[in-house]
């Protein structure tokens, strides 16, 4: 197993969150000439919302905090800024902290 990296995992989630909350700028303009771009809004908005709040967080001191935090995330009750099926987002949002439940679990 690598030696844990505080600093470079949150800087990864940091990165995840950055590229989600541009893809979901670049979306937004697009739905106004297609409702199909909804599913990837939510879907990145769902993304933004996870990475956002992982990153900076003293829970990454080490990889059983993290996890620990990831499967208490799955118990929040979110309510997005911005969604268009509140439904959907929590689905993605759902898939996403599970990913890295098992990423980390298998680590």
């Amino acid at each position: 197993m690598e030696q844990w990296n505080a600093e470079q995992i949150s800087n990864c989630f940091l990165r995840q969150a950055e590229e989600a909350e541009r893809y979901c700028k670049e979306v937004k303009s697009k739905i106004k000439t297609t409702t199909s771009y909804e599913r990837i809004y939510d879907e990145h908005m769902a993304k933004f919302y996870v990475y956002n709040y992982l990153h900076g967080r003293s829970f990454l001191v080490n990889i059983n905090q993290l996890i620990t935090e990831l499967e208490t995330m799955l118990e929040y009750d979110v309510k997005p800024s911005e969604y268009y099926d509140l439904e959907r987002f929590e689905e993605y949002r759902q898939l996403y902290i599970n990913h890295e439940i098992t990423r980390f679990k298998n680590t």
